[in-house]
């Protein structure tokens, strides 16, 4: 059954590695790409409004935690408030300006992108300014999945130097911050019991109940919600997606309004590898074998390693979508999933019965992970559990 066409996507245009005290001119596709040199930054006007509001009236705090889900623009957002920081000095709010009149509110995050302080920030050259995040091996394409003690012990020491700018601030900000281990955390309380005046630390979360209660309570939280539908759209016809609305639709609802998850999910074909499962789905609950196995071919077929990426997430999402309307006593929100065999499941099923197909589901699917078993066989497994 083909549901979707194949959207036309941008090419990404590669580019050079920059020297870690050169200037960076940052374009609009690469500002989409990585939130160091981005001047874009939608769906978040609320939490700038808030900080606006406490830098304007002399109460920014020295430690924040931007928190909501993962790939909305929470590092994105980062980036533009440490730009302000570095940049901005507030006045004192108690002071009246010459001739009594009351000194003028600075209204946006915005810092101009040939402004000197954006250049060196998105380099890594701006001397008041420390990124932290998770290290990268190059040569094994990896991302190491924490944050050491040794890197947060740079903090410290950093944000207690004498700022070389008139601005006058330091500012750190640590991407992935829930990933910090418990002693690295434990470091960063230091600068956040006595931290030094002008001195900012930005911790970037996407589970903000993994960072410990006693940085909680020395930080402020700002809470970063979903991307509306509108913003969402706006963002990937950015990247040149064009999508109808039912793939609209359904991306927005596999992403949960993430953005960095949605790229993801298109480059692995999430979309053509959905319209697959529901064909097979059309035959439910006589489901026709022969079709499943050359699915299962196809999902283990070497360099399919994307679209089994996608089958493995999107199982479950399908059912996970079906406990929610259930839980709720309504129909199936997601427009793509409004087939009537799918329909038919859903009204048939128990709460209870939902739950334990989702459950296997991911048990199975971390079992095949875990012990690096056969694609093939994890696929029919999961029609399999589906029939149980």
């Amino acid at each position: 059954m083909d549901l979707f066409g194949e959207p036309d996507k941008e090419e990404a245009v590669d580019t050079p590695a920059e020297e870690e005290t050169q200037d960076i001119a940052p374009t609009e596709e690469q500002g989409l790409d990585n939130p160091k040199t981005s001047s874009l930054c939608f769906g978040h006007d609320s939490v700038e409004k808030a900080v606006l509001e406490q830098f304007n009236s002399g109460r920014m705090p020295h430690g924040i935690i931007l928190s909501g889900p993962k790939g909305i623009g929470k590092a994105t957002f980062a980036y533009r408030l440490a730009r302000f920081l570095l940049k901005n000095k507030a006045s004192d709010p108690n002071q009246d300006a010459l001739f009594g009149d009351t000194p003028a509110k600075i209204e946006t995050l915005d810092t101009a992108s040939d402004d000197q302080v954006f250049r060196q920030v998105a380099s890594g050259g701006h001397p008041d300014f420390l990124s932290i995040e998770r290290a990268h091996d190059s040569a094994k394409d990896e991302t190491k999945g924490n944050i050491g003690v040794n890197d947060i012990r740079k903090v410290t020491p950093f944000l207690r130097m004498t700022a070389s700018y008139e601005g006058g601030r330091r500012v750190v900000i640590v991407d992935d911050a829930d990933t910090m281990n418990r002693n690295a955390q434990n470091a960063l309380l230091k600068i956040l019991e006595e931290p030094p005046e002008d001195a900012y630390l930005i911790l970037v979360s996407h589970r903000l109940g993994a960072m410990i209660p006693t940085i909680r309570s020395r930080t402020q939280t700002l809470t970063f919600k979903p991307l509306t539908k509108d913003v969402f759209e706006k963002l990937l016809s950015m990247k040149g997606f064009s999508l109808d609305p039912a793939q609209l639709d359904t991306i927005y609802n596999l992403s949960e309004g993430s953005v960095g998850l949605a790229l993801q999910i298109m480059e692995q074909g999430g979309l053509d590898t959905l319209a697959l499962i529901l064909a097979m789905f059309d035959h439910y609950p006589h489901w026709s074998w022969p079709d499943i196995h050359v699915l299962a071919d196809q999902m283990a077929r070497g360099g399919r390693d994307q679209s089994y990426k996608s089958f493995i997430m999107l199982l479950p999402w399908m059912f996970t979508q079906m406990i929610q309307a259930k839980a709720r006593g309504q129909t199936i929100s997601s427009k793509v999933l409004q087939i009537d065999t799918i329909q038919n499941l859903h009204k048939q099923s128990s709460l209870e019965s939902l739950l334990k197909i989702c459950e296997n589901l991911k048990n199975h699917f971390e079992r095949v992970d875990r012990a690096n078993l056969d694609k093939r066989q994890a696929v029919l497994g999961a029609f399999s559990i589906i029939s149980a």
